[in-house]
């Protein structure tokens, strides 16, 4: 290993070249001057193809870049490959996408392996994985904009419940201030996965009228999480047999958020892929949410 984590999705995921310049530009259009605030402690952003959720997530760094960047962003996202450890701290190096290359945090990275109860300091969970990857070029298009650097500290989670949640939430809080780093959590989550395609159809619904019924089932997860309410959230998803996949990272940024003193989230954009692609075969859900101190 030369200490480069590669992308996985690039070109497939989010563009390309001067194509990912473009569109970046384009979700960012409406962007503000940076800010100095600094209230904002955790993000929930989706992970699907940009084309499909990439403006909603835009909402997410458009908030937190008017609010003030952070010195690290942990970025939590579910393991969709299996690869590697349950929960799984990317240790030291860079990673790499078409705008090039962010640094790991790897002070912070050590200090929430050793301060979780569960982590464990593992490269390889991360390598084809793309739900981290996809959150990388909003906060380099923005470091760049405002004229720094940041770094980031990856954790894929192949095991997501409360417990992980609060083991997580104390170590990140622990550990940034312990090191005394500015920590801004991002949750990477899709929500509803319906249809054929992900065979899940807990009800049926014309194609015009299917947006408004998942969205009707997401809300219902979107409000404990608006309340940061972790056994609440996981109860609904029990409960409706859920198929958000990144339910460990939003309980991370609540309990994370709760111990950074916030206390209120906003939520700043739903959307579901039908918006695209008018297909009923797989529809998914999207959010962009942020959590204010």
């Amino acid at each position: 290993m030369d200490g480069v984590r590669y992308p996985a999705v690039a070109g497939s995921f989010y563009p390309s070249g001067r194509a990912l310049i473009e569109m970046l530009e384009e979700f960012f259009s409406d962007l503000g001057e940076e800010g100095n605030e600094r209230r904002i402690t955790a993000g929930v952003a989706p992970h699907a193809g940009y084309v499909f959720s990439g403006y909603t997530a835009s909402r997410t760094y458009k908030a937190i870049f008017e609010d003030g960047l952070p010195e690290t962003f942990v970025i939590l996202g579910p393991n969709h490959t299996g690869l590697g450890s349950p929960i799984a701290v990317y240790p030291a190096g860079k990673w790499r996408t078409p705008l090039g290359d962010v640094e790991v945090d790897a002070e912070i990275a050590k200090a929430i392996a050793k301060l979780s109860g569960i982590a464990d300091l593992d490269e390889l969970a991360h390598r084809y994985e793309h739900s981290i990857e996809v959150q990388l070029p909003f906060i380099q298009y923005l470091a760049k904009r405002a004229g720094r650097a940041v770094k980031i500290v990856p954790i894929a989670l192949g095991i997501q419940d409360e417990e992980t949640s609060e083991d997580l939430g104390k170590a990140v809080f622990e550990a940034s201030r312990e090191l005394g780093r500015d920590v801004v959590v991002i949750a990477s989550t899709d929500f509803m996965h319906y249809g054929p395609m992900y065979g899940y159809m807990p009800f049926r619904a014309r194609a015009d009228e299917l947006p408004h019924r998942i969205k009707e089932w997401d809300f219902r997860v979107i409000r404990r999480i608006l309340d940061f309410d972790v056994r609440g959230m996981f109860r609904e998803l029990r409960e409706m047999n859920h198929t958000m996949c990144g339910p460990g990272g939003v309980g991370t940024a609540i309990v994370y958020s709760r111990l950074a003193g916030a206390l209120e989230a906003e939520l700043l954009h739903y959307t579901t892929s039908y918006e695209v692609s008018r297909s009923t075969e797989a529809v998914v859900g999207y959010a962009s949410i942020v959590m204010r101190r």
